[in-house]
C-alpha cells in the first residue's frame, strides 16, 4: 500500500520539477573523480583528503585514536539547491551528481575550491584549511537574466556514525538548529576529545533539518518546508527563501560560511561558541519547567543582546537579573502551558531560539498520571486479559487491548500487554502509591496482580519455574503454545521483564507496611515474598532456560533490588537477603571487573543501562570495604580496590552523558537521552529521566565539582514530563492532544523531525507520540530523582532546584515543590546536607528551615496515615549521619534537630 504522505511528497516534487532529482545523500562517489589529494599545511590540526570537490576523509592530527569523522565512501562539502524562475517549474542542483564542475587546489594545499554550474545557477564551494580551523564557504550566483528564487539550500552532513564499529571509530552528533545560534559537534563514545565542532559564520544561519535519506541541515528551506506542511508538520522555525537578482545586478550573488574547529571537551565546545560570536547558554532547573517554578538562563556572548522576546508576551514574565562576569542572567515564568519559545535578538539582525515547555506542577503530574493509568483498566472476567492496565490512543481515544491493537502492527503488538511498555504502567502506579496512596489506585493494582499477573503473566509457586515471567507477545499465547520449549511454554527468559514486577511487588509492600489505612489484597510480608521470589527468578530462570545471564546487562528498574535487600534484612529475613545480595554483588563485580559494553543492552548501541550502571557503581562505593576484602582462594573472587570502583563510576557517568543532550538548549534535547539516531528521533525517552537520576545522584554525592552535573541531572529528571498531556479547563486539558479524556495521558517519546514515523511505526508531524509505550519507566526514574536542592552555582549564585527559597535573619527557608517532598539537599558554602524523610513527607507549602552553617534543621511533616505512628528523618552532613524519629499524629509531625 502506498503511504499517502509519501504520495503527497512525490506529487509536490513533480510539481516543483524535482522528480528526477531525488535526494541521493547516501550515494557512493562517482568513478570519474580525479585522484584524491591531501590538503592543508603540515602544521594544521586538520588532516584532510579531498576528492572531486569535497572532503572524503577528515581526521585530527596527532589524535590518540584513528578516527575518521567522515563516513567511508561519503562526502562532506556537497550542497543541494532547489530553485525556480517560475514556481511551477523547480530545478534541483546536487553537487554530488553535477557533471559540470571545476576543481582547483592552491599550491600550498590550503585552499580548495569547486565550481558547479547549471544554465541558471553557479554554486562555488571552497575550503580554507588553517592551523586551528577550517573555513567552508558556499557562494550562489544567478547566471540568468531573470530573478532566481532559492527555495532550499541544504548541506548533507554524512559523518561516521555507525556504532556497529569499535567505540573509537564512530562519532555521535550533537546539534542545535536554532537560527544564527546554531551549532553541531561530533564526539566519540569514549568521550575522549577532540570533538569536531561546526558553527555558522556571522552572515549564516540554520533553520531546518531532515534525516530521511541522510542527515542534512538547511540555510534556506522554503521548498522543504512546503513539503513538510503538506505532511502536517508542526515545525516552529521560519522556512525562508532567497531571491537572487539577475546577473550583473546588485544582489545577484550570496555567500554563506561555516567554520570547523576541534574542541577538547564540552567546555571547549562552549568556548568555541563564545569565540565565534554565538552563545554559551546555561539553564536551571531545566527547559521542561513546572508552572509553579521559574527558570533562569545565562547567556555568554561577545554580541550585544538587543532583546529577549516571549512567544506569548501576555502570558510570560521575563526579568533581567544583571550580569555575572561574562554572563547575562535572566529569569522567566510561563503562565501558558505547552511549548514556549523565547527569541534572543542580537548583533545585526541575528536571532536564535530558546525552546521551553511549561507543565503543570510536578505533584499534579504525578497524581494525574497515576489516576489516568488506574482509570484505563480492562475489567471483564470473560476476557483472558482481565485486569490489564491498558494502552490508550490520545488521538483517536481508543483503549487498546489484545482484541484491538489499534494502529500497532506486526511484532510490535507486544507493546499492549507485556514487556517494558505493558509492565511500566503498574511499575509507575505502584511506585507512586508507595508515596501518595489512593485506595482506588491500589485496588486497581491488586486487581491487575490477581487477574492478569499471578498465574497468567507470572508463574505461581505451584508451577515449574516459580515466579517466571512470560515474554512477548503475551502470556496467553505462550502458555497455550504447542511449543513446550523456549519459544512457547518456556518463554520465561527475557531478563528485561523481571525488574518491573519486582518493583511493583516491593512498592505494594511499602503501601501495605507504611499505609495501614489503605486496604490491600495481600499482607505486606506476602508482597515482599513475591518481590524476593521474582528477583531471584531474574538471575536464575533466564539462565537455566536460555543461558541468558542477567549479570552482563544493565536493566531498568533493577536498582530496586538494593532496597529489597534492605527490606528483607529489616524484616528479619536474613537468609533471603544474603542470597539476593550474592546475586546483586556478583553483578556489581561483573561490571566493575569485567567491564561489559556499557552501551549494549537490547541493541548494539543503546542508552538503556545507565540507571543500572550508576546504581551498581554507587553500591560498590558504599560497600567498598566489602569488595576490597580478601576472600578465601576457594571462592575465586578477586578483591576490587576503591580506585577501580571510582574509575568505573567515572566511566559510566561519562558514557551516560555522552548520549545525552547537555549544551543543546531545547526542551526536547536538554537532558534527553540519544540513541543511534543522535537526536534525530525518539527523544525524551524513558532513559531521559532514569539516567537523569544517575547524573543527579552523581552531582549530589560523588562529583568533586557538582554544579554542571547538578544542572544537567535536574534538567534530565524534569525533561520528559513535557510528554504529559495535562492541563486546566482554560487550556482544554492538554497541549499535545487536548480534551478532558486525555488529561493525564502521556506520549512515549518526542519526535523532533518535521515528519516521519515513530519507533512503533505511526506517522508523526513533530511532537509527542499518542501512545505512552515505555514512558512510565521514565516516570519511575523521575520519582526516584525528585528532590529539592539548594546549591551555590558559579554562574547563577545561590539557587533552589525544585522549590522556592529565601534568606532570613535566622538562616534559610525553603519550600519544596519537587513533586515528592521527601528529599532535600543543601550544597552551600562548600558543605553538603542530605535530608531524607521516610514514611512521611515535608508538609505542603511549609518551609524547611536550616541554618547557614547546616547545623540546624526545622520542618513540618505530613503523612497520609492518620493513625499515630513514627516517621524517620535521615540526615547526613558532610558524611556524618544521624536519624530523627518523629511522632506523627493525625497525619502531622514536626522536626527540630541540631547537629553538634
Amino acid at each position: 500500500m502506498t503511504d499517502p504522505a509519501d504520495l503527497t511528497r512525490r506529487q509536490f516534487l513533480q510539481t516543483a520539477g524535482a522528480a528526477g532529482a531525488a535526494l541521493s545523500l547516501g550515494r557512493e562517489l562517482t568513478a570519474q573523480a580525479p585522484a584524491r589529494v591531501s590538503a592543508g599545511p603540515a602544521e594544521s590540526q586538520f588532516v584532510v583528503r579531498l576528492d572531486n570537490g569535497a572532503i572524503v576523509s577528515l581526521k585530527r592530527r596527532g589524535d590518540a585514536f584513528d578516527t575518521d569523522y567522515v563516513q567511508a565512501g561519503r562526502r562532506l562539502g556537497d550542497v543541494i539547491v532547489r530553485y525556480w524562475h517560475d514556481p511551477r517549474e523547480w530545478t534541483t542542483l546536487q553537487t554530488v551528481d553535477a557533471l559540470e564542475r571545476e576543481v582547483t587546489t592552491s599550491a600550498d594545499a590550503t585552499l580548495h575550491e569547486a565550481v558547479y554550474r547549471s544554465p541558471d545557477l553557479q554554486v562555488k564551494v571552497g575550503f580554507t584549511i588553517g592551523e586551528t580551523r577550517m573555513d567552508w564557504r558556499i557562494a550562489l550566483e544567478n547566471l540568468s537574466d531573470r530573478p532566481l528564487v532559492i527555495g532550499d539550500l541544504a548541506l548533507p552532513l554524512l559523518m561516521n556514525s555507525s556504532f556497529q564499529q569499535q567505540p573509537t571509530t564512530a562519532v555521535l552528533k550533537h546539534c542545535l538548529i536554532s537560527g544564527s545560534g546554531s551549532f553541531l559537534f561530533w564526539m566519540r563514545r569514549n568521550s575522549v576529545g577532540p570533538y569536531l565542532t561546526m558553527t555558522p559564520a556571522a552572515d549564516t544561519h540554520l533553520e531546518y533539518w531532515e534525516s530521511q535519506g541522510g542527515y542534512r541541515v538547511f540555510v534556506h528551506s522554503a521548498a522543504a518546508g512546503d513539503v513538510a506542511r503538506l505532511r502536517g508538520t508542526k515545525w516552529r522555525q521560519p522556512n525562508t527563501s532567497l531571491t537572487l537578482a539577475p546577473r550583473g545586478k546588485t544582489g545577484a550573488s550570496k555567500a554563506y560560511g561555516f567554520v570547523l574547529h576541534w574542541a577538547a571537551n564540552y567546555d571547549g565546545v562552549r568556548q568555541i561558541l563564545y569565540d565565534e560570536g554565538l552563545f554559551d547558554v546555561h539553564v536551571i532547573p531545566g527547559m521542561s519547567v513546572p508552572s509553579d517554578l521559574t527558570a533562569r538562563f545565562a547567556l555568554r556572548t561577545k554580541q550585544r543582546i538587543r532583546a529577549v522576546e516571549a512567544e506569548f508576551p501576555k502570558q510570560t514574565t521575563i526579568r533581567s537579573l544583571g550580569a555575572n562576569g561574562a554572563y547575562q542572567l535572566y529569569e522567566v515564568r510561563f503562565a501558558r502551558l505547552g511549548e514556549n519559545r523565547l527569541t534572543v535578538r542580537y548583533g545585526e539582525g541575528r536571532q536564535f531560539f530558546l525552546e521551553f515547555f511549561s507543565t503543570e506542577p510536578v505533584e499534579t503530574l504525578i497524581a494525574k498520571r497515576a489516576a489516568f493509568i488506574a482509570a484505563h483498566q480492562h475489567r471483564d472476567p470473560a476476557k483472558w486479559y482481565n485486569g490489564l492496565l491498558a494502552e490508550w490512543n490520545q488521538e483517536s481515544h481508543v483503549l487498546l487491548g489484545p482484541d484491538n491493537y489499534d494502529r500497532i502492527r506486526g511484532w510490535r503488538i507486544y507493546e499492549v500487554t507485556c514487556d517494558d511498555p505493558g509492565l511500566s504502567k503498574p511499575a509507575y502506579l505502584s511506585s507512586k502509591n508507595a508515596l501518595y496512596p489512593k485506595q482506588a489506585e491500589v485496588s486497581a493494582l491488586d486487581y491487575y496482580i490477581e487477574h492478569f499477573v499471578w498465574g497468567g503473566l507470572q508463574r505461581t509457586t505451584e508451577e515449574e519455574f516459580p515466579y517466571g515471567i512470560y515474554g512477548i507477545p503475551d502470556w496467553k499465547q505462550n502458555r497455550e503454545s504447542s511449543d513446550p520449549g523456549r519459544g512457547g511454554r518456556r518463554h520465561l527468559w527475557r531478563i528485561y521483564d523481571y525488574p518491573h514486577i519486582v518493583l511493583m511487588y516491593y512498592s505494594m509492600y511499602r503501601v501495605a507496611k507504611d499505609h495501614p489505612h489503605i486496604s490491600t489484597a495481600l499482607r505486606a510480608p506476602d508482597y515482599l515474598k513475591r518481590a524476593y521470589g521474582t528477583a531471584i527468578a531474574l538471575f536464575t530462570i533466564p539462565y537455566e532456560i536460555e543461558r541468558w545471564s542477567a549479570y552482563q546487562t544493565g536493566l531498568y528498574n533493577e536498582l530496586v533490588i538494593v532496597d529489597l535487600i534492605a527490606a528483607l534484612d529489616a524484616e528479619g529475613l536474613s537468609e533471603q537477603a544474603e542470597r539476593l545480595r550474592m546475586h546483586w554483588e556478583r553483578k556489581v563485580r561483573a561490571f566493575i571487573a569485567d567491564r561489559p559494553d556499557l552501551f549494549r543492552s537490547e541493541y548494539a548501541f543503546d542508552s538503556t543501562g545507565f540507571e543500572s550502571t550508576h546504581a551498581l557503581a554507587r553500591y560498590a562505593v558504599t560497600h567498598a570495604e566489602r569488595f576490597a576484602a580478601q576472600r578465601p582462594v576457594a571462592e575465586r573472587i578477586r578483591p576490587i580496590p576503591l580506585s577501580q570502583i571510582r574509575e568505573f563510576l567515572s566511566a559510566q557517568i561519562e558514557a551516560n552523558i555522552f548520549c545525552r543532550g547537555w549544551i543543546e538548549t531545547a526542551y526536547y534535547y536538554l537532558g534527553s537521552d540519544y540513541r543511534g539516531g543522535a537526536g534525530n528521533g525518539y527523544c525524551l525517552s524513558y532513559m531521559s529521566q532514569m539516567g537523569g537520576w544517575s547524573v543527579l545522584d552523581y552531582a549530589l554525592h560523588h562529583a568533586a565539582d557538582p554544579a554542571a552535573y547538578l544542572r544537567l541531572g535536574y534538567a534530565s529528571c524534569l525533561s520528559a514530563w513535557a510528554l504529559m498531556n495535562t492541563g486546566t479547563p482554560e487550556s482544554n486539558y492538554g497541549f499535545w492532544y487536548p480534551g478532558p479524556e486525555n488529561d493525564g495521558a502521556a506520549g512515549g517519546g518526542f519526535e523532533p523531525a518535521p515528519f516521519g514515523n515513530t519507533w512503533l511505526e505511526q506517522p508523526h508531524h513533530r511532537g509527542s507520540w499518542y501512545y505512552s509505550c515505555e514512558i512510565d519507566l521514565g516516570y519511575c526514574g523521575a520519582l526516584r530523582g525528585a528532590a529539592t536542592v539548594l546549591a551555590d552555582d558559579p554562574v547563577f549564585g545561590r539557587v533552589c532546584f525544585g522549590g522556592d527559597w529565601r534568606k532570613t535573619a535566622a538562616g534559610l527557608e525553603i519550600v519544596p515543590k519537587d513533586g515528592v517532598r521527601r528529599r532535600f539537599h543543601a550544597l552551600i558554602g562548600g558543605r553538603k546536607m542530605h535530608v531524607t524523610v521516610i514514611n512521611a513527607r515535608f508538609a505542603r507549602g511549609q518551609f524547611v528551615s536550616i541554618t547557614e552553617s547546616l547545623s540546624g534543621l526545622k520542618c513540618q511533616l505530613e503523612s497520609d496515615n492518620p493513625a499515630t505512628h513514627t516517621a524517620r528523618v535521615q540526615i547526613v552532613i558532610d558524611g556524618r549521619e544521624s536519624q530523627v524519629d518523629v511522632p506523627m499524629s493525625g497525619g502531622k509531625g514536626a522536626v527540630s534537630h541540631s547537629m553538634r
